[in-house]
């Protein structure tokens, strides 16, 4: 039995016509003519392609559209049989592969409503489990001053509670502070403590010397 693009192939041989001037006529690519005349189904975009084009090159070529199309008919059902055919044929390839109906669109919000409500119960837990964040900056530690006077400087979570030698220290909106204390002639210890509001604490130790002449 010949297949569809033997005898699209005859035909257009025998009135000696060329692809480009078959595409100039009926609009259909070079490219598509080819593969028709090929059998090349999965180089078409999909099934109904195949039979509009196969319909309208035929019809130019004076063959009748419907025993073309017939032959393709038995030609598809035995290559799918004998797995021919590639996919790209019986689901096309221009095909979404995700198809969006009220039951995926409503599996997929619950989806995401999960991961979201998963991830906010991770952070949630572990700002439990955590102490705050602390960054001490100034003094240094080891730092040698020359006056009795020194200023606390850091930051930390603009929730928590700061201690600096067991006195409570005011934080503006960004967790930001800074205090003034007096010190002693020799070595100061000064111990920085942020607590938050679980009771978490995290303690930052620094030892200063002050050197008075």
């Amino acid at each position: 039995m010949r297949t569809v693009g033997e005898i699209l192939k005859n035909e257009r041989l025998n009135k000696k016509l060329s692809f480009e001037e078959i595409e100039a006529k009926i609009k259909i690519r070079k490219k598509y003519l080819q593969a028709l005349e090929e059998n090349s189904w999965n180089k078409l975009p999909s099934l109904a392609y195949i039979k509009g084009f196969i319909k309208n090159y035929s019809t130019f070529l004076n063959l009748n559209p419907d025993d073309i199309l017939a032959v393709f008919r038995r030609q598809y059902q035995y290559d799918e049989k004998e797995e021919v055919i590639p996919e790209g044929i019986s689901a096309p390839i221009n095909e979404p592969v995700i198809k969006f109906t009220p039951q995926t669109v409503f599996l997929l919000l619950t989806s995401i409503f999960i991961v979201i409500f998963f991830i906010n119960l991770f952070f949630q837990y572990r700002a439990i489990i955590s102490p705050p964040n602390l960054i001490v900056e100034r003094p240094n530690e080891g730092e040698v001053l020359n006056t009795e006077t020194l200023d606390v400087k850091g930051k930390t979570d603009a929730d928590a509670v700061v201690e600096i030698n067991n006195k409570r220290i005011a934080l503006n909106e960004k967790g930001e502070f800074m205090s003034t204390f007096s010190l002693q002639p020799g070595i100061n210890t000064v111990i920085i403590e942020s607590i938050s509001k679980h009771g978490k604490k995290k303690t930052i130790t620094r030892t200063v010397s002050v050197e008075t002449h």
